[in-house]
């Protein structure tokens, strides 16, 4: 991955370049290609999990999302931009949902500590939870050995802390809580703990299930009654 090209992964960093001028947004072909651009950035986690960004070949994340080659070449340069890309899909869903159902979780009587597990999750589903992860590794690989990756990747990966954090900050000011640690500090506690556990897991051959069990505890650790 170290010798792919500032250009390829500065390309990554931009989600939603392709924005249409004003004018534009209504055209049957654009809006088919915005569908098949956003079809292929949602199929492409199951199949980079599976076989790396790297071992992933174009006909396999084509044929996973039903299209072509032509499909591929026509949306992105290179499998590092759809990487990218899908990684900053994941934290939107992500942040629309803490937006979404937060409040919703905290006034439907959940444990406060499944509330925040959810939010560290970020998803509801286990097995999107281990592409999600699988992803997340795979760039964060290429972000340790390469300069560039780790300038498309980096704002992704903190619009999630910010999310998280504004997240955790909303839970402890509703059950009356004070965090020991600053909420920015406290997201990445848990992130790192909970993703620790989950790749030592997945590693060998586990589903993940049971990671999430570390959230509560450190969740319980680090706060105290207001």
């Amino acid at each position: 991955m170290s010798n792919q090209t500032e250009a390829e992964y500065v390309a990554g960093a931009e989600p939603g370049r392709d924005t249409p001028p004003p004018g534009e947004a209504s055209s049957p072909d654009r809006r088919s290609r915005s569908a098949t651009r956003l079809k292929l950035i949602r199929s492409a986690p199951a199949v980079f999990a599976e076989q790396g960004i790297d071992g992933a070949s174009i006909s396999d994340l084509c044929a996973a999302a039903g299209f072509t080659r032509g499909a591929f070449y026509s949306n992105f340069e290179t499998k590092h931009e759809l990487a990218v890309l899908a990684f900053d899909d994941l934290a939107t869903q992500l942040i629309e949902t803490l937006d979404s159902e937060l409040d919703q979780w905290l006034d439907s009587g959940l444990e406060v500590g499944e509330v925040v597990t959810r939010i560290i999750e970020g998803v509801t589903d286990s097995v999107a939870n281990v592409q999600q992860q699988a992803l997340r590794m795979e760039l964060f690989l290429a972000a340790f050995r390469s300069p560039e990756a780790r300038a498309a990747v980096a704002p992704v990966r903190e619009r999630i802390y910010a999310a998280i954090e504004n997240a955790l900050g909303r839970v402890a000011r509703s059950q009356h809580l004070t965090l020991m640690v600053p909420a920015a500090e406290m997201a990445r506690i848990l992130v790192t703990s909970y993703s620790g556990q989950l790749t030592d897991q997945m590693a060998m051959g586990a589903t993940g299930r049971g990671a999430q069990r570390v959230i509560p505890t450190i969740w319980l650790a680090f706060t105290r009654p207001a």
